[in-house]
């Protein structure tokens, strides 16, 4: 804690208000507590470091001692009077009307005597004094008078050494020694220069003795009567160090050292004739001995700031004390009295009054009183909204005037230059944790990760209004100190969030991380990561919208290219350790997440970031090596050694391979349906694999059933009439359910996706790849179905002899059907029947009605033929035809409506080309 010096504040006022108890004292005051000399000031203790055998730390609070304590670490006459002054400051605000100074004298001042602990030094009754007589030892004689002193000294412990080998040797004393002519002249400036070493060796030490263990030691000089408890001091600490005021120069300084468990380390004696030969500064190593056996231990570092005193009686057994030292004390007893910790950092009531009235009464600047109550607040300060509230209440202030060129003193710059650097630190801690702050946990500090809230930490407010107070907000320097801040908060927030996966990361040389269950898991938890950090930028938004922060801080763009860099780079890794055999649903999830967490950014005019995530980029091999897996192991199962379907027909008497193959094209499609659907320039990747795989299917279908399609080529007339085989009726039906139903569908797929495709280049528009191959099965179904009608064709033997015949030596006579061999027509008509009959049994509908129109086509075509070749202009060639042509008309449309029912359309029973060709020649003849 800082030391104190007397403010540079007003004389106090003319009433009777002044500290000590006579004016002569008075007059020293202004001497020994001039603001030219540093002085012992009370001080806030640090936070107790002290750790519960059950591992918990006690909450933070002003550590006060004592009663006995304080006056024994504090000296007798500072409590004394501290405490008379604030009787006299009630007596006087009583006889005002004060109602608040009643408290503090009800009882006979029970309250302050309490707080000082000074009731066993103040005048007793009679009463008391018998009893306290009683109690004495027979033998004790009455107190001795005060002594004169030959000055002041102040003592402070620098460093303990413990090693001999590393402690320096000697005993020396460095000291500047002033000419004794300017003795006088530059005393003070001397101690002026000694302050400001003083300062700057008190900053040293917290850098280079932080982390050197301190230990406790307990001062007193030799002469020093029993009564005079020993003054207690922590080496290396900031305490401004303890004023001695010695007898003699013969007079020696005890110092006993205690380690930090409380075991007594040594003790050192130091001849005050050193210190005290001149005026000086000086530093003294002291060796450590330790009883019994005198065993040198350690060595002491000392400082003394000795000056001699003009007045023989500056020395008093009731000291004077400073109003500012005075001040400090009542502050700490009203700290302690309401109980000031964490979280109860504001003085109320009577206590509060007391403090503000002594200030005024005393004449305490108002600078002094905020910066010393400012000490204690930081000691505890929390990164919470009423914490920084009062820190900016009380600083506010200060500023103004430190701005306004007002003067401080040496002191209150000084303690205003600490109190700066703890408010930087707790800044700190606010901005590095802006989404960790809770105020409803005592130290303001989430103790469980939580996920983060668009709604700012109401301690976020207050702490950038204590940082634009403390600094200049249009500074570069300071712009990108607070930017910084902000930075390295959302790298704690995204270091928690990769840390999840840490384990997916590191560990992925387990087996039993590659199980189907342990990588979808792995998965899941990547995505989670995604919509987190996403979300973490929302909240960035939404606080940002806030207006809390200084304009130039835009929080979104900030922390999201921290967030989205981080992000891309675990994406990376973990791609790389996990790599995704597929689109699978945990693996579809990630991708959305990703694709979700660029475009939100987009939309939310974040700016683009440069090694950010890019879904694409970080997926793109992937989603090629998927589809060519996929191609190759489609292509794989269209090999005839895989087909393990002949002779089974499903019920649209088509072959299982091809509904088999067709039913793994369409889960592709829709695995990919997250894929295409948000890039679609994969269309034309996935197009063309499932376009060879169509044309396997084809081939594949040819060769399984090349045993029915090799007769269709043959071009000698067979032996005996040609009957569709069943397996030729499956290949038909199947090609006709591919054009019509199976590969249509997975057409009118691509088509959906292609409308939001513009080709990249090239000639190739959305869908050519599978037009390619509808056009080639078109085509292949064709050529068979017309292979077929050529081979059913070859069978009509009957017909063409009826046709001869009627060349024959009839021609004279009226033909008829009466005229033509009635068993022929008998016979053609059977084998139409059973032709028909034959397809029905073997094909589905559509392909039965389009070889029995091409057939009743191609008999037509017969008939045409004959009479294109007949040889002589008579009407005898055109009657045999036109009974024949009226057969067929009859056989065909009676036998497919037989057959097919109500399932037969009107236009299927239209007469082909052929036989309309021949009704208009017949026609023609009759005419």
């Amino acid at each position: 804690m800082v030391s104190s010096r007397v403010s540079d504040s007003p004389a106090p006022k003319a009433h009777n208000g002044n500290v000590s108890s006579s004016a002569s004292v008075q007059e020293l005051n202004d001497e020994k507590f001039s603001s030219e000399e540093v002085g012992y000031i009370p001080s806030a203790p640090p936070i107790s470091w002290a750790v519960e055998e059950s591992g918990e730390t006690k909450p933070a609070s002003i550590q006060v001692s004592e009663a006995s304590d304080t006056i024994s670490a504090r000296g007798t006459s500072h409590a004394v009077v501290s405490y008379d002054a604030c009787v006299r400051l009630c007596l006087h605000a009583r006889e005002k009307g004060c109602m608040e100074a009643r408290m503090f004298l009800e009882n006979e001042c029970a309250l302050l005597r309490e707080a000082f602990g000074v009731k066993e030094h103040l005048s007793l009754s009679e009463e008391e004094m018998l009893v306290s007589q009683s109690s004495q030892a027979p033998h004790e004689g009455v107190a001795p008078k005060p002594k004169k002193n030959i000055g002041k000294m102040i003592v402070q412990i620098w460093h303990v050494k413990t090693d001999l080998d590393a402690a320096p040797t000697g005993n020396g004393i460095l000291y500047v020694e002033p000419s004794l002519k300017k003795i006088e002249k530059l005393r003070v400036h001397f101690s002026n220069i000694a302050t400001r070493i003083s300062s700057k060796w008190r900053a040293l030490k917290k850098i280079n003795l932080r982390a050197k263990e301190k230990h406790l030691c307990r001062l007193r000089l030799k002469s020093s009567t029993v009564d005079d408890a020993a003054v207690i001091m922590k080496s290396g600490s900031d305490e401004e160090g303890h004023v001695f005021f010695p007898d003699s120069h013969e007079d020696d300084l005890i110092v006993e050292i205690f380690e930090s468990n409380g075991k007594e380390f040594g003790r050192a004696l130091v001849p005050l004739a050193k210190a005290t030969e001149v005026s000086a500064y000086s530093l003294s190593w002291e060796s450590v001995f330790r009883e019994p056996g005198h065993q040198l231990v350690g060595k002491i570092q000392i400082h003394f700031d000795y000056s001699a005193s003009s007045d023989d009686n500056s020395h008093l057994k009731g000291c004077s004390v400073a109003e500012t030292v005075a001040y400090d004390l009542v502050l700490e007893k009203a700290l302690k009295m309401q109980c000031f910790q964490q979280r109860k950092l504001l003085l109320h009531g009577s206590w509060k009054w007391l403090l503000e009235e002594f200030a005024s009464y005393y004449g305490i600047s108002d600078v002094y009183t905020k910066l010393t109550y400012l000490t204690y607040v930081m000691d505890v300060a929390t990164p919470t909204s009423d914490c920084l509230h009062l820190v900016h209440d009380l600083l506010a202030p200060v500023i103004m005037k430190v701005n306004g060129k007002a003067t401080l003193s040496h002191q209150e710059n000084w303690i205003l230059n600490e109190i700066k650097n703890q408010t930087e630190q707790i800044l700190k801690l606010v901005f590095e944790n802006y989404k960790s702050l809770d105020e409803s946990s005592f130290s303001g500090m989430n103790d469980v990760v939580s996920s983060a809230t668009g709604v700012p930490a109401p301690a976020l407010a207050p702490a950038v209004k204590v940082y634009m107070l403390l600094h200049d907000i249009l500074s570069p320097k300071d712009q990108s100190n607070l930017c910084h801040y902000f930075q390295v908060g959302a790298k704690k927030r995204s270091r928690m969030h990769m840390g999840e996966t840490d384990e997916f990361v590191t560990n992925n040389n387990d087996p039993n991380f590659w199980d189907p269950s342990s990588m979808s898991s792995a998965y899941k938890k990547m995505t989670m990561v995604c919509k987190n950090v996403k979300n973490e930028i929302y909240t960035d938004i939404e606080i940002h919208n806030q207006y809390i922060l200084p304009s130039f801080i835009d929080l979104p763009n900030l922390s999201a290219s921290i967030y989205s860099t981080d992000l891309r780079n675990r994406l990376r890794t973990f791609l790389a350790a996990f790599p995704p055999s597929g689109p699978s649903p945990a693996v579809a999830e990630l991708v959305i997440a990703t694709v979700e967490f660029q475009r939100d950014l987009s939309s939310w005019n974040i700016g683009p970031i440069q090694a950010g995530v890019d879904a694409k980029e970080l997926f793109h091999q992937y989603i090629m090596i998927w589809i060519q897996d996929r191609r190759l192991s489609l292509l794989e199962s269209c090999k005839l050694d895989k087909v393990q379907w002949g002779g089974v027909r499903t019920q649209h008497s088509t072959t299982p391979f091809v509904d088999e193959m067709y039913t793994r094209l369409n889960e592709t499609i829709q695995d990919y349906q997250v894929i295409i659907s948000r890039w679609p320039k994969y269309i034309f990747v996935l197009e063309s694999a499932i376009a060879d795989v169509e044309k396997a299917i084809v081939e594949a279908l040819e060769k399984q059933y090349a045993n029915v399609l090799s007769p269709l080529i043959e071009i000698l007339p067979p032996k005996k009439p040609y009957v569709v085989p069943d397996e030729l009726g499956f290949l038909l039906n199947t090609m006709k359910r591919m054009l019509d139903v199976l590969g249509s569908n997975i057409e009118d797929q691509f088509k959906a996706w292609s409308s939001s495709c513009i080709p990249e280049g090239g000639n190739v528009a959305h869908g050519d790849r599978l037009s390619e191959v509808t056009v080639m099965l078109r085509a292949k179904f064709r050529s068979y179905l017309q292979a077929v009608v050529e081979k059913l064709a070859q069978n009509a033997t009957t017909l063409k002899k009826i046709l001869q015949d009627s060349k024959g030596s009839g021609l004279h006579c009226a033909f008829s059907k009466e005229s033509v061999g009635e068993s022929d027509m008998h016979n053609l008509k059977e084998q139409l029947t059973n032709t028909l009959n034959n397809l029905h049994s073997v094909c589905a509908t559509h392909v039965f009605i389009a070889l029995s129109r091409g057939y009743w086509d191609r008999m037509g075509e017969i008939v045409l033929s004959f009479l294109e070749n007949k040889t002589e202009n008579s009407r005898a060639w055109y009657k045999g035809p036109r009974v024949v042509v009226s057969m067929l008309d009859d056989t065909f449309a009676a036998e497919m409506q037989k057959l097919l029912g109500d399932s037969l359309r009107e236009q299927d029973l239209e007469p082909p080309r052929s036989v309309v060709e021949l009704r208009w020649i017949l026609c023609k003849e009759n005419a």
